[in-house]
């Protein structure tokens, strides 16, 4: 059956140590964050693999390229830096045009501001994409570690959820009726750049980003913060299940905890972005795990290696 991938990490963690004065966040968040100089670094790495995370069937080209960086810079916006650069190695049976893949990586990247400069390419029986990101901090701009959630935070998300799993729904059932919003949930989410940035200038707790599923996603903080939480209102995208919003998994919407909600909120408006909404508080008493006023279990996608 194999392990988790967090109980595999947690083990190497145990085993290799906490690093050296220049690493400032290591594992167990959505990136890394170094120290270079005088600068902050966030990195981080992915992959996407044919049969687990993405189907030929229903993927182009171009939907695997935008996937697969979004995936990362996803990752690097919950710890509320920018992507400036990526790296890939693709593992391929030689049934894809990686020239063209690669291309439309590249196109992807340059859409926020960001560049693809170098990786591998290697003969594989699967195809998987692997890919690296390096990001960086706004000057006076918060790191946004998942341990940071305080008792009393409100905890908000920046955009409805389950999109992903109704597209993924839609297509495996082949629905003529699927509407395109959906389908693009699945095949090309979006991460939230500008979302994630805002935050940590403003000063937020904590983040993390969606992507195995609220539920298991804010687990992650409730452990690592040491906190509860008390749910209500969970804001689903259109034509999803409740449990496709909470266990769906890969909307790459951020959950974010801030003890200035208002704030958050304004600064979102002004600055032209979708306003983040309120999903519930965090609470002192970290065994809490409250939806709608009734105990929930957390759950979601998880890898086994």
């Amino acid at each position: 059956m194999g392990h988790s991938e967090f109980e595999v990490l947690a083990r190497f963690f145990q085993r290799a140590g906490s690093g050296g004065q220049d690493l400032l966040v290591g594992l167990g968040d959505d990136a890394a964050v170094v120290a270079i100089g005088e600068e902050r670094v966030a990195l981080c790495a992915d992959a996407l693999v044919e049969g687990v995370h993405f189907d030929v069937a229903y993927f182009s080209t171009a939907d695997l390229a935008a996937k697969a960086i979004a995936v990362n810079a996803s990752d690097i916006a919950a710890m509320g830096a920018i992507p400036r650069y990526y790296l890939s190695t693709i593992a391929s049976q030689g049934g894809l045009n990686v020239e063209d893949l690669l291309v439309a990586m590249a196109e992807e990247a340059r859409s926020h501001g960001a560049l693809l400069v170098g990786g591998d390419l290697v003969s594989s029986s699967e195809l998987n994409i692997s890919v690296m990101a390096v990001g960086v901090f706004h000057p006076g701009t918060s790191v946004l570690r998942r341990d940071g959630m305080v008792a009393g935070d409100t905890i908000l998300v920046t955009g409805p959820l389950g999109g992903s799993a109704r597209g993924l729904r839609g297509l495996r059932e082949g629905d003529p009726q699927l509407p395109a919003e959906a389908r693009q949930a699945h095949l090309r989410p979006r991460p939230q750049l500008a979302a994630g940035a805002l935050a940590g200038r403003l000063g937020a707790h904590a983040a993390i980003d969606v992507s195995d599923g609220l539920l298991a996603d804010l687990e992650h903080m409730l452990l690592a913060s040491g906190v509860g939480a008390e749910l209500g209102g969970i804001p689903r995208f259109e034509g999803a299940t409740l449990e496709e919003a909470l266990y769906g998994g890969e909307d790459y919407q951020l959950i974010i905890s801030s003890d200035k909600p208002a704030e958050l909120t304004s600064a979102f408006r002004t600055e032209g972005l979708p306003e983040p909404i309120v999903i519930g508080r965090a609470t002192a008493q970290a065994s809490v795990r409250l939806l709608e006023g009734l105990p929930y279990q957390p759950g979601g996608y998880t890898h086994r290696v």
